[in-house]
C-alpha cells in the first residue's frame, strides 16, 4: 500500500512540473513574446493610416533597409497572432470536451498548443482533485518497447452458441508461448465463457400511485432489493425485463404511455443501484394486462384491485448454479485485472487462494461442444454470424415502422395496387436465418422471442455487450472485447472482413455504446457508396463517424484518448470508463474503433494510441499492417492464412465477410431502420405478383354460400360442415393456405417451395408440398362430405383455392374495397368500406412468423388504415364523432401514422377541443420516441395554427376546406 501511495505521490509531482513547465512555456510565447516585440520594435498599430498616395511614394524610392524591418515586424506579430489563436482554438475545445479543427499548414503548432494545453489542464485538475486514481497522462511508446506493454484485451474468445450440459474441468497442459514478431505485443486469451444447464428466473412487482410513475419510499425499497439481488445472483449476459402497467381507469393510449414511464422510472432507478453493464428491455403494456377482475362481484368498484394492477414487473434470469456468479465488469476485465484462469471441460477449476500469477502469452484455447448452427452463408458466398442476423432482422422491423411514419393515405382512397417492398436477396437470408433462430431458442437473448415489429423497435440497435464476433473456428464462435481491439487485416479477403465488422458493430451500437471511425475514402471503397450517399448515411446513423482523412481520423481519437485520460485522473481509485459511463450518462463515452489503411506517415501514432488502448475503450484496426497489433492475411473465403512466424494462435480461424453488394443491402436496411426511406425496391416475382383486381368469380365468392370458410385476417382458421377444423391440419398445411389465399390468382409450386420450404432440397420440398395438400383434401372432405371434389386446384402448373367451395375472408375484404373505389356516391362508398372492415378482424395470419408473410401483413394493415382513413373523410361533414371513431381505429392500427394524428388534430378542432389537440400531439411524440424520431415541421405547424384564435368561421372549417387540405397533403 506504502509503495503505490508513493508511486501516486510520484505521478503527481510529475503532472503539477509538468504542467508548471506548460505554464510556463505559454506565458512566455503568448506574452512575453509581444512585450519583447513592444520594447524592440514598438506597437504594431500605427499612429495614422498612410494614404494611397502615401504608400506608392514609399514603394517608388529606394529601400534603405527600413521597409524590410516593418516587413519582419509585422510578419512577427502575424506569427504570434496565429499562435495565440491556436492556443484559443485548443484550449476552447479541451474545455467543451471535443477535438478542435483541424487548421491546414499548422500542423506543428496546433500540435504543440495541444501538448501545452492539456498538460497544464490535467495538472490543474490533478491538484485541484482530492481524490486521484493516480493515471498519468498516456505517451508514446517507443517501438522497442511495445512488448512491455500491460495485458491485452483484444484475443479471441470461444463462445458456445446452444446451451449444452456441461461437463467436469480440468486444468489443461500449457502450451510453451510463441514468440511475437518484433514490435507486435503478445497476446492474453480471457477464460472461456462456459455453458450450462437452463437458467431459472426470478419475478419482483413494484406498486405505483394512481396515475403517477413517481416512486414511493416503499418502490424505492422493493428496487433496492431487487438490485441487491440481481448483482448477487442475476446472470449478467441476460437482460433485465421491466414491464409496466396501470389499471383499467383512463384512456388506452394514456395508460399505455403512463405504463411506459413507469418501467423508464425504474429502469433509470435499477440502474443506478446496479454496477455498470447490465441490460434493460424495457416495455408498456397498459391496462390489457390485469391481475384480476377490478370489480366486486356485486359490480361495485374494487380498489385494491385496481393498486395491485398499477405496477411495474422485474424479471431477470439467474446465473447457472454450477458457474461462478460475475458482474458485467468481471465478465469483460480491465487493463492490469489478472486474466482469468483458462480450463478445458475436465474437472472444475479450483477457486485461487492467492492472486493468481498473469497467464502466459499464449494459452490453451478451449471449446465445447455445440449443436447449433453457428453461422450464416449468404448467396453471394459471403458467411456472417447470427448475432449479425439478429440485428439485420431487428432493423427490418424498424424500418417497417418508419415507413407507417412516412405513409400518407392517396386523396383517393385505399390503393390496391400497392405493394409492400420485398428484402433483398441477402437481407431476406438473415431474416430468414434470424427467424429460425429465434424459433429455435439459439439466441442468447432469446428468452421469449417478440413477435410483432413494435416489440422488436426497442431493441434496435441492439445494445452492445462491449463483446465482437469475429469469426468462427470450426463450430465455435471467436468472440473478442472491442475495447483494446488491435488487429491489422491484410490479404485479397480483408475489405470483405472489414465490412462484416463494421456492419456488425452498426446494428449492435444502441444507447450510443458504440462509434465507428473511418476515413471517408475507406469507408466509400468498404460500403461502396457514393460522397453524397456515404455523408446521407453519416448523418442517418450516429454511430458512424467519416472523416476527411487518416490525419483527422486518428487527430480525433487522439484528442478523445487525452479526454478519457483526464477523466480517469480526476476519478475515484478502482472507477473505470465503464463506471463513469453508469455514474454519468450525459457523458458520451462510447467504444471507438478506428477502421482505417495504412500509411509510413501515421504508423507511430497508430501504435500510440494503441497502446493501453483497452483502459481507454479504443480499438484500432488496419487495412494493413499494423504497427503494433497482429496481422492476420484473410483470404477470398475469410479463411486465416498462417503466419509465417510460427504463431498458431490464429490458425483455423475462419472470420465473417460480407460482398460489397450485400453490404449495400444490408446498410440499406439499416439506414430505413434509423428512419431514412430506402432504395427504390426492385420488381416483384412474376410468380408473386401483385394482387389484380378481383374476378367475377371472386367477388363471387363474397357473396355465396360455400361449404367451407377459411379466416386468415386473424388468427387462421379452417371450417367446414359447421364446425373448426382444428386437428388433421399441420402447421405448414395452414401455412400453405394462407399464402394461397394471399395470392387469389394462384401460384406455381416453385413459387410455394420457395416461400414454404427454402432450406430443405427440391426432392423434400415437393414430397412435404404434396402432403400438406393431400391433409387439406382429406380433412375438408370429410368435414364437408363433398368426397368428389378438390378444394385445391391446379390449373397450368398453378395451384389456387377453388373460390366456388371455399369462402375466403381476405377476399371478401378486398373485394368490398374494389367495389368502393368505383360506388357511384359516397353513402354506398361509405358503406362498402365499412364491410370490409368488418371483415378485418386482425392482422393477417396473426401472431404466426411466417418468413414470408410480413409484406403481405403489412401491405393489408395499410389497406385497413387507408380504408379507415376514407371512412372518415366521408363522415367528416354529417358525424364528425364518427368520424374521429374511424380515425382513432385507424391510430390503434398504426401508431406511428403521423398523418392519423394530423387528421385527428384537425377534427379535434374543428369541435372545438383544444386540449385534446395537444394530448393528441403528445401522444404523436411518445409514439414517434420509440422510433428516435420528432413529428415533422408540418405536424408542428399544424398545431401552431389550430392553437392560434381565430374567427369562428375561421376555428370551424367546412368540408369543402378540410378535403382541399387532406387533397393538398396526398399528393
Amino acid at each position: 500500500m506504502k509503495r503505490q501511495q508513493s508511486t501516486s505521490s510520484r505521478r503527481g509531482i510529475g503532472r503539477v512540473l509538468r504542467g508548471m513547465a506548460a505554464a510556463a512555456t505559454l506565458i512566455a510565447i503568448t506574452v512575453g513574446l509581444p512585450w519583447l516585440f513592444l520594447i524592440v520594435s514598438g506597437s504594431p498599430i500605427p499612429d495614422h493610416i498612410p494614404r494611397w498616395s502615401q504608400a506608392l511614394a514609399a514603394l517608388s524610392h529606394r529601400d534603405d533597409g527600413t521597409l524590410l524591418l516593418v516587413a519582419v515586424k509585422y510578419l512577427a506579430w502575424l506569427a504570434w497572432a496565429i499562435w495565440t489563436g491556436t492556443v484559443l482554438l485548443e484550449a476552447g475545445a479541451h474545455i467543451a470536451g471535443r477535438p478542435a479543427p483541424h487548421i491546414p499548414g499548422l500542423g506543428g503548432p496546433q500540435r504543440l498548443a495541444a501538448l501545452l494545453i492539456t498538460s497544464l489542464g490535467v495538472a490543474v485538475i490533478g491538484a485541484m482533485t482530492s481524490i486521484s486514481r493516480g493515471t498519468a497522462l498516456p505517451t508514446t511508446t517507443p517501438p522497442g518497447l511495445a512488448a512491455d506493454a500491460p495485458p491485452h484485451h483484444g484475443t479471441p474468445v470461444l463462445r458456445n452458441v446452444a446451451a449444452t450440459e456441461p461437463t467436469p474441468d480440468s486444468h489443461s497442459p500449457q502450451v510453451a508461448p510463441t514468440t511475437p514478431p518484433a514490435g507486435k505485443r503478445p497476446l492474453t486469451v480471457p477464460a472461456d465463457l462456459r455453458t450450462s444447464r437452463r437458467p431459472g428466473h426470478r419475478h419482483t412487482v413494484v406498486r405505483f400511485a394512481f396515475g403517477s410513475a413517481g416512486l414511493a419510499p416503499d418502490a424505492r425499497q422493493a428496487i433496492a432489493a431487487a438490485a441487491r439481488d440481481i448483482a448477487a445472483h442475476a446472470d449478467a449476459t441476460q437482460p433485465i425485463v421491466l414491464v409496466g402497467h396501470t389499471d383499467s381507469l383512463g384512456s388506452a393510449p394514456y395508460n399505455q404511455h403512463l405504463s411506459l414511464r413507469r418501467a423508464q422510472t425504474v429502469r433509470e432507478t435499477l440502474a443506478q443501484a446496479l454496477p455498470p453493464g447490465f441490460r434493460f428491455q424495457i416495455s408498456g403494456r397498459g391496462e390489457s394486462a390485469p391481475l384480476g377482475p377490478e370489480h366486486h362481484p356485486d359490480g361495485t368498484d374494487d380498489p385494491a384491485a385496481r393498486a395491485r394492477d398499477r405496477r411495474v414487473e422485474i424479471s431477470y434470469t439467474l446465473a447457472a448454479p454450477d458457474t461462478p456468479h460475475t458482474t458485467p465488469s468481471q465478465a469483460n476485465p480491465r487493463q492490469g485485472e489478472p486474466p482469468a484462469a483458462t480450463a478445458t471441460p475436465s474437472t472444475p477449476t479450483p477457486e485461487p487462494t492467492s492472486p493468481r500469477p498473469p497467464a502466459p502469452p499464449n494459452p490453451p484455447q478451449t471449446t465445447a461442444p455445440t449443436h447449433a448452427p453457428t453461422t450464416i452463408d449468404l448467396p453471394s458466398g459471403a458467411m456472417v454470424g447470427l448475432s449479425f442476423a439478429a440485428g439485420v432482422g431487428t432493423a427490418l422491423a424498424a424500418s417497417r415502422l418508419h415507413r407507417r411514419r412516412r405513409h400518407r393515405t392517396p386523396a383517393t382512397g385505399p390503393d390496391l395496387s400497392a405493394t409492400e417492398p420485398q428484402p433483398k436477396p441477402a437481407v431476406r437470408a438473415l431474416r430468414r436465418a434470424d427467424l429460425a433462430a429465434r424459433q429455435g431458442g439459439h439466441h442468447d437473448h432469446a428468452q421469449a422471442p417478440p413477435r410483432t415489429d413494435a416489440e422488436r423497435l426497442h431493441m434496435f440497435p441492439v445494445a452492445s455487450s462491449g463483446q465482437v464476433v469475429l469469426g468462427v473456428r470450426g463450430e465455435e464462435e471467436t468472440t473478442v472485447p472491442i475495447s483494446g481491439l488491435t488487429l491489422g487485416l491484410t490479404g485479397p479477403g480483408a475489405d470483405a472482413a472489414a465490412r462484416a465488422l463494421l456492419l456488425g458493430l452498426l446494428t449492435h451500437a444502441g444507447d450510443n455504446s458504440i462509434e465507428l471511425v473511418i476515413p471517408r475514402g475507406d469507408a466509400m471503397r468498404l460500403l461502396a457508396l457514393s460522397h453524397q450517399e456515404l455523408q446521407e448515411t453519416a448523418r442517418r446513423i450516429r454511430a458512424l463517424r467519416i472523416t476527411t482523412d487518416t490525419e483527422s481520423a486518428v487527430r480525433l481519437l487522439e484528442s478523445e484518448r487525452i479526454h478519457r485520460a483526464r477523466l480517469l485522473d480526476t476519478a475515484t481509485d478502482g472507477q473505470d470508463l465503464a463506471t463513469l459511463r453508469a455514474d454519468d450518462p450525459t457523458e458520451p463515452l462510447p467504444y471507438l474503433l478506428l477502421v482505417t489503411s495504412t500509411s509510413q506517415e501515421h504508423q507511430r501514432r497508430l501504435e500510440a494510441l494503441s497502446t493501453a488502448s483497452s483502459e481507454y475503450d479504443i480499438a484500432v484496426v488496419t487495412l494493413g499492417t499494423h504497427p503494433s497489433g497482429p496481422d492476420l492475411s484473410v483470404d477470398e473465403h475469410g479463411n486465416v492464412i498462417p503466419a509465417d512466424s510460427g504463431d498458431t494462435h490464429w490458425q483455423g480461424l475462419r472470420l465473417f465477410h460480407l460482398t460489397a453488394t450485400d453490404a449495400r443491402q444490408t446498410l440499406d436496411v439499416i439506414r430505413s431502420a434509423h428512419g431514412e426511406p430506402e432504395s427504390a425496391p426492385s420488381p416483384t416475382e412474376p410468380d408473386l405478383a401483385a394482387p389484380s383486381p378481383p374476378t367475377p368469380l371472386q367477388e363471387a365468392n363474397t357473396s355465396q354460400h360455400h361449404p367451407a370458410h377459411l379466416r386468415v385476417l386473424g388468427p387462421p382458421t379452417l371450417s367446414a360442415g359447421g364446425s373448426e377444423l382444428s386437428t388433421g391440419i399441420r402447421g405448414k398445411a395452414r401455412e400453405l393456405l394462407t399464402f394461397l389465399a394471399v395470392h387469389s390468382d394462384g401460384a406455381s409450386r416453385d413459387a410455394i417451395l420457395e416461400a414454404l420450404w427454402p432450406d430443405i432440397d427440391q426432392r423434400h420440398a415437393v414430397m412435404r408440398f404434396h402432403a400438406a395438400v393431400n391433409d387439406v383434401r382429406r380433412e375438408l372432405r370429410r368435414a364437408s362430405g363433398l368426397t368428389d371434389q378438390s378444394f385445391i386446384t391446379v390449373v397450368a402448373d398453378r395451384y389456387r383455392i377453388d373460390a366456388e367451395l371455399v369462402g375466403v375472408d381476405l377476399w371478401h375484404f378486398r373485394t368490398a374495397l374494389h367495389k368502393a373505389s368505383r360506388a357511384p356516391d359516397d353513402r354506398i362508398r361509405a358503406g362498402l368500406l365499412q364491410n370490409a372492415l368488418d371483415a378485418y378482424k386482425g392482422e393477417l395470419a396473426a401472431q404466426q412468423p411466417y418468413e414470408w408473410i410480413e409484406p403481405e401483413r403489412e401491405a393489408l394493415r395499410r389497406l385497413a388504415v387507408e380504408a379507415l382513413t376514407q371512412l372518415a373523410s366521408l363522415h367528416e361533414p354529417d358525424k364528425p364523432e364518427q368520424a374521429l371513431a374511424a380515425l382513432e381505429h385507424a391510430r390503434s392500427l398504426d401508431q406511428y401514422g403521423e398523418e392519423i394524428y394530423q387528421r385527428i388534430m384537425e377534427l379535434q378542432a374543428r369541435l372545438n377541443r383544444p386540449d385534446a389537440v395537444r394530448r393528441t400531439f403528445r401522444l404523436l411524440e411518445t409514439a414517434l420516441e420509440e422510433l428516435d424520431a420528432d413529428p415533422s415541421e408540418e405536424t408542428r405547424q399544424l398545431l401552431w395554427r389550430l392553437k392560434i384564435p381565430r374567427a369562428k368561421h375561421q376555428s370551424e372549417p367546412d368540408a369543402t376546406s378540410s378535403r382541399q387540405w387532406r387533397g393538398r397533403h396526398d399528393t
